[in-house]
Parts: C-alpha cells; sequence; structure tokens
C-alpha cells in the first residue's frame, strides 16, 4: 500500500514538474534572447551557453529612448489601478448594502457585461471620442479606458467581499452616528484589504499588459511598453534581440507588484469570488 502510495506521488510530482518546465521554458528562452546578439540570437543550433551582453537593453532603452514609453506604463497603469480601485469600490459598497433600488441586479449584470465586451468593438468609438475631445495621445485618455474595462471585475470582486462581511458593526456604528461614508471608510474598508489588494493586482496586471486600446490611440507622448513593440519589426526585419528586453522589462514590475501583495492575493480571490 504504501510503495503504491509512493508510486502515486512521484507520477504526480513528475507531472507537476513536467508542466511547470513547460511554462517557464518560454520565459527562459525570452531571458536568454535578451542577452545575446543578433548573431546569437540566430545561430544553429540555438547555444546554452554564451557571454551575456547589455546591448540589446542599451540599444532600446539608453539610444531609442524606450525610457519614456517605460514611464508611461507607469504612470497610466499605477493611474488606472488607483482610479479603478477607489471609485470601483464605492461601487461595490453601494450594490452590497443599499438594496431594493430600481433594477439593482440588471445594472449590476449590466456592469459585468462590459467586462465582457471584446476591446475591438470599442477601440473605434474610442478613437472619435478621444480625437474629437483633443485627448487624442494623451495619458488621460489612455487611463480613461483602461479604468472602463477594469472597473466591472473590481466591482464584482469588491461586492463578493463586502457581502462576506457582517453588517451588525456597521449597523453599531450607524447607532453612534457615523454617515454611510465614515462606516465604509473606518470600518469595512480596512476590512477588506485582502479584495482591495487583489482588485489592485488585476487592474495593474490589466493596464501594464493592454496592448490594443494602448497602440490605436496613441502615437508617441503616451505610447505604453507593450504598444511600443510594433516598432521592432522594420523593413530589415525583426529585431528579436531589442524585443526579447522590453518584453523582460515588461514582466519585471507585475512579478514585483505580485510578490509584495501575494499574502493577500488569495484570499482576497477566493473570499470575494464565492461569495
Amino acid at each position: 500500500m504504501k510503495f503504491g502510495s509512493s508510486i502515486e506521488k512521484f507520477l504526480i510530482y513528475l507531472c507537476l514538474i513536467i508542466v511547470v518546465l513547460a511554462i517557464l521554458f518560454p520565459v527562459l528562452w525570452l531571458i536568454l534572447m535578451s542577452f545575446k546578439t543578433r548573431a546569437l540570437i540566430f545561430a544553429l543550433p540555438p547555444p546554452l551557453f554564451f557571454n551575456p551582453t547589455l546591448e540589446n537593453y542599451v540599444t532600446t532603452f539608453i539610444e531609442k529612448g524606450y525610457l519614456k514609453y517605460l514611464l508611461n506604463s507607469l504612470i497610466i497603469a499605477v493611474s488606472t489601478t488607483i482610479l479603478a480601485t477607489s471609485t470601483g469600490s464605492l461601487a461595490a459598497y453601494a450594490f452590497s448594502r443599499f438594496k431594493g433600488f430600481i433594477a439593482d441586479n440588471h445594472f449590476f449584470f449590466w456592469i459585468l457585461t462590459f467586462r465582457m465586451t471584446p476591446a475591438v468593438v470599442l477601440i473605434i468609438p474610442y478613437y472619435f471620442l478621444w480625437t474629437t475631445l483633443g485627448l487624442y495621445d494623451s495619458h488621460l485618455s489612455v487611463i480613461l479606458s483602461h479604468t472602463t474595462f477594469a472597473l466591472p471585475i473590481v466591482i464584482w470582486l469588491m461586492k463578493g467581499f463586502f457581502d462576506g462581511i457582517p453588517r451588525d458593526v456597521e449597523d453599531a456604528a450607524r447607532v453612534d452616528g457615523c454617515s454611510w461614508f465614515n462606516v465604509f471608510w473606518r470600518i469595512t474598508l480596512p476590512l477588506s484589504v485582502s479584495g482591495i489588494a487583489a482588485s489592485a493586482i488585476l487592474s495593474f496586471i490589466f493596464s501594464w499588459n493592454e496592448f490594443l486600446i494602448s497602440m490605436i490611440i496613441t502615437r508617441v507622448n503616451a505610447k505604453t511598453l507593450p504598444a511600443s513593440i510594433t516598432g521592432f519589426v522594420t523593413t530589415r526585419g525583426i529585431l528579436w534581440g531589442e524585443m526579447a528586453a522590453v518584453s523582460v522589462v515588461i514582466m519585471i514590475p507585475v512579478l514585483a507588484f505580485i510578490l509584495l501583495v501575494q499574502k493577500y492575493l488569495l484570499r482576497g480571490l477566493t473570499f470575494g469570488a464565492v461569495q
């Protein structure tokens, strides 16, 4: 019995290792490519051991000025996260606590359906809207566009989290004279740190990685790092090394952000999603 159990565990761990290696292999290959010269990238067979170089990073971020696009991505992603999380939390609290207004369930479902809408459907209306308002190629237009897609998931996640918080403490605070906003700010919000962290991570990742909207409604001033990758497709061919360097830099803030708040992420996703 123990021998069979050991074999079963070994097979399970072996399958897990294979899956992890299959997932991490493209990432590892991308990282290695970013440190190769153009000659090594096209070498056959591909060398696994070589002298790494920072040429691709220096060329991209120093000589070609891609640091500007990196700064744009940080500004837009952080602003979208703050705006979507703050407004989405307020909306979710209203849906959770103030029941009974006209068609509240239908309105909540309508908000969720907006998240299901493909970005390609709305890209032309966005383009004409921001062009008409004189906001084309501005940080504000990208932030507002990203926020409209991040809001539904924040509202859905935070509503489930607020529904799981007992109302007894809030009722006691209301009896003591606290306004609804003070109850939300001083009592409910501190109890919802896990949900806020999960919502912030999802909003940040969406905005940081978003490609289509950023590519269409920006040109130079507000272009983000993912949208700038198209610049490596030239008439002389695809600049794989520089593209890999930008891709590696795009991964770093997301990984760092998740590591900082990982202890809140799992509880926030599971607790808020099952309510």
